[in-house]
């Protein structure tokens, strides 16, 4: 398994090269930020680096791929109309688990975060044709903008205060108001 991008030393030595970006990245912009500067901070040599990617945008890249792809996997094990709880939970758990890289995509990348809403909604969307009684096909999509933004949202906020809600907690408060209105409908009759 030596030599293998797969095996345990190489996954390690790429989780320290990224958490080392990102580190980097809550002081200086993408743009500042040099292969050298991954580096030192990594305690590796430049060999290493490349052996793994081919500059620090690459780096990012995969680093948003990687989230991406294991978000819509927790989308896609739980994908039936009655799992929404199921499917926050489980992306709440890669939140809180990946949380400098989610943390920095939530606040910093617009485009891979809009990127990725389109995708979600597509997903959710192809996979729940039923006719909902009093909304069509148009509304549904405006729906679901509002929905997944307001979750964004929620969890921009969960990492800004320090993840101490349980994922299962806060899938429980968002399923909540999904299903039940709560509290938006007693906030409003007060």
């Amino acid at each position: 398994m030596v030599g293998t991008k797969n095996n345990r030393r190489s996954q390690m030595t790429e989780r320290l090269i990224q958490d080392s970006l990102i580190n980097l990245l809550q002081r200086q912009s993408l743009d500042e930020i040099t292969v050298t500067a991954v580096c030192k901070a990594a305690d590796i040599n430049r060999g290493t680096f490349y052996a793994h990617y081919e500059d620090v945008k690459d780096c990012l890249e995969k680093m948003e791929q990687d989230a991406t792809e294991e978000l819509l996997a927790v989308i896609d094990k739980h994908l039936n109309p009655d799992s929404l709880q199921a499917i926050l939970t489980g992306i709440f758990e890669v939140v809180k688990k990946r949380h400098a890289v989610t943390s920095f995509i939530l606040t910093t990348d617009q485009d891979f975060l809009m990127s990725f809403i389109a995708t979600t909604k597509r997903e959710i969307l192809a996979h729940n044709q039923a006719p909902v009684d009093g909304i069509g096909n148009r509304e549904k999509e405006y729906m679901f903008e509002y929905y997944l933004n307001g979750i964004v949202g929620v969890v921009r906020y969960w990492l800004k205060t320090g993840l101490h809600e349980s994922p299962e907690e806060l899938a429980r408060f968002i399923n909540d108001w999904w299903y039940r209105g709560k509290p938006v409908k007693e906030l409003a009759d007060h």
